[in-house]
């Protein structure tokens, strides 16, 4: 597992933000099309940065009441 020093993780959260931006901005361009490869692996990447969101998120809270 990857370790990341928390002073990172306003950073990180402020770039998958920045991401998941940029992926919503993509995917509406490809609204009311089908379901083709590529509108499936944005919203699968989708998926991801916002796992990755939360992750960080629980670490961050989790650090903060420390």
């Amino acid at each position: 597992m990857l370790n990341i020093h928390t002073k990172y993780n306003t950073v990180l959260l402020e770039a998958l933000e920045d991401l998941m931006y940029k992926l919503s901005l993509q995917l509406n361009e490809l609204k009311g099309e089908p379901m083709d490869k590529r509108r499936r692996e944005l919203t699968e990447k989708q998926k991801a940065v916002e796992e990755l969101q939360h992750l960080i998120s629980l670490v961050a809270n989790k650090s903060d009441s420390v």
